[in-house]
């Protein structure tokens, strides 16, 4: 989702010879044909589950500056060995490789999930640390290991927010999908504060952040504007013309019959409380580093980005 759009940004530059890594040649060339001159980008095929020593060092032969947007994410339920094999030993073997092969500048794309499931509000990149999930522990873990890393210059660390756009698979294709097929519902009177980033927008980020001076930045990254529940489902209706207004139910009687039917119907309750409570909770990040620093001003307005998620599920086939 967001290589991609990286990609995307660096091939309108005169000045990148761009290397990808992908998982599959084929599906990836299908992919970025709608809008990169594929002559500007050679495809590497590598696996993280399953590449070594060998195959990093050649992946990062003569490489300037990787940005190391991979991971594993959106897997509940896949144990920590997943999480620690994908995201935490191939972020080290990408810095280590790099190192040896003479790399100058490492970004790694963590995630706000660092700080815990909130509430948070406008918290800023001191943290604390709070991560829970075995997701958030990996890119936590990450992070430790390449603020103590000392074998490349320059070392950026980049925590977006909830990311939405075209590629998504995440938690806003999913509220899409149930506002598209009216099974959502308000919680309350909604408003519980998000922080969100379009994809492209965090692609504009890391371009400003190459200009940085050598050593170890750690930026939130997100629209310096948060939204609350109610808006951004509103938004959403909007930009799938629906006439209709969004139910809304009291947070505590759904908090009970959420709990019985995952107590009457494990697994098939239409919401979970894990869900319920991310509905309820403010997450909110403050960005201001990012833009005194960098310059950073996001580029599209939440409904340009949310039209642009939408249109390509539908034409993906995902709503």
């Amino acid at each position: 989702m967001i290589g991609r759009t990286v990609t995307e940004l660096l091939a309108t530059a005169t000045n990148w010879d761009i290397r990808a890594q992908v998982r599959n040649p084929t599906e990836a060339r299908a992919i970025l044909a709608r809008s990169v001159d594929l002559t500007r980008v050679l495809l590497r095929d590598a696996e993280f589950t399953r590449v070594g020593d060998r195959e990093m060092r050649y992946l990062t032969k003569d490489v300037h500056t990787i940005i190391h947007c991979a991971g594993l994410v959106h897997r509940p339920d896949a144990p920590y060995q997943e999480y620690e094999v994908v995201n935490v030993r191939a972020t080290q073997a990408l810095a280590e490789t790099g190192a040896s092969n003479g790399v100058n500048t490492l970004v790694f794309l963590s995630s706000s999930a660092v700080y815990g499931t909130g509430p948070f509000n406008n918290i800023k990149e001191e943290g604390p640390f709070a991560a829970k999930t075995p997701y958030a522990v990996s890119k936590m873990t990450s992070e430790r290991f390449l603020e103590s890393f000392r074998g490349i210059p320059r070392i950026i660390v980049l925590r977006p927010s909830l990311v939405y756009g075209e590629g998504d698979r995440g938690n806003l294709l999913t509220m899409i999908r149930e506002i598209k097929n009216n099974r959502f519902v308000q919680i309350g009177t909604g408003t519980a504060e998000k922080s969100l980033i379009y994809s492209r927008d965090v692609a504009h980020a890391i371009g400003l952040t190459l200009n940085l001076p050598e050593g170890f930045h750690v930026f939130n990254v997100s629209n310096p504007q948060p939204v609350t529940v109610k808006d951004l489902s509103e938004n959403i209706a909007s930009c799938l013309n629906l006439g209709k207004k969004i139910s809304t139910v009291p947070e505590p009687l759904l908090r009970f019959g959420v709990k019985a039917a995952e107590l009457l119907m494990p697994g098939k309750a239409p919401v979970t409380t894990e869900q319920l409570n991310k509905l309820t909770t403010t997450t909110t990040v403050s960005v201001n580093k990012l833009m005194s620093q960098t310059g950073f001003q996001p580029r599209v307005s939440l409904e340009s980005g949310l039209k642009a998620e939408i249109d390509w599920a539908a034409e993906a086939g995902l709503l």
